[in-house]
């Protein structure tokens, strides 16, 4: 269902004052190339480990070191495959979700133990 006149234009005020407040962050998303990854690419790396099992009980079946190593292999690719695609996602989340960092006004140490000492007293 189409956006409505309206509705596209709050869109698109909304992404010019995304654009005015972050550019940085608006940036990320006006890039092509931005997408998640494909649960495809987890299922083929479910498949690899699974493929890399078999392969490994089968060299280890008929005593040849060479098809163990290489199911051993497939093995180890297929998790570091599934391991960056949950991991991107989980970095994905964060990045949502992340609260902005309040600036923090630098102080040293006996400032910071002054500051305590005031508020301390101004208590009583």
């Amino acid at each position: 269902m189409p956006l409505s006149e309206h509705e596209q234009k709050m869109l698109e005020q909304m992404e010019r004052a995304l654009a005015s407040e972050d550019p940085r962050f608006a940036s990320t998303f006006a890039q092509k190339n931005f997408r998640a990854p494909a649960p495809k690419n987890v299922w083929l790396a479910i498949v690899a480990i699974v493929v890399g099992v078999v392969g490994l009980l089968a060299g280890v079946m008929v005593s040849q070191p060479a098809i163990g190593i290489v199911g051993f292999v497939v093995i180890v690719a297929g998790i570091a495959v599934a391991a960056s695609a949950f991991a991107h996602r989980s970095e994905q989340r964060a990045a949502v979700n992340k609260p902005k960092a309040k600036k923090q006004k630098r102080t040293n140490f006996m400032q910071g133990l002054e500051e305590r000492w005031d508020r301390r007293n101004d208590g009583m």
